[in-house]
């Protein structure tokens, strides 16, 4: 029976981890996508800190001993507490800096086409 209860505590820990990793590879291709500093912002400060929450998560339920699992849990609140933290620091200084948004409609730049901004109308 202990076996049976280790292989699904291993089991979710292990699909919570692939969950997280996927919500941050979304983040990583928002980020490469994104037109502007405040677009690319929002798509890396959702993800990637869920998706980090979620991989601690699935560290925690798959830690051999219980001390481990506090830790990594504090550190998982901690993770979630600075996210949208640092969003605002980003965006403030992005905003303090002087970076306008892109406003208006927004076409990508063709790959190979030498160019390395879009238009903005």
């Amino acid at each position: 029976m202990a076996a049976i209860f280790e292989a699904a505590r291993l089991g979710l820990g292990g699909l919570a981890v692939t969950v997280g990793l996927l919500f941050m590879l979304g983040g990583a291709i928002g980020v490469l996508r994104f037109p502007d500093i405040y677009t690319r912002l929002h798509g890396a400060t959702v993800a990637n800190p869920l998706g980090a929450v979620l991989v601690v998560i699935g560290l925690t339920v798959s830690a051999p001993t219980v001390g481990l699992a506090i830790k990594l849990a504090l550190m998982g609140a901690l993770l979630a507490a600075l996210g949208p933290l640092w969003s605002h620091v980003f965006a403030s200084a992005a905003h303090a800096g002087g970076l306008a948004p892109i406003t208006g409609k927004y076409i990508a730049p063709r790959p190979g086409s030498g160019v390395s901004t879009g238009d903005v109308s």
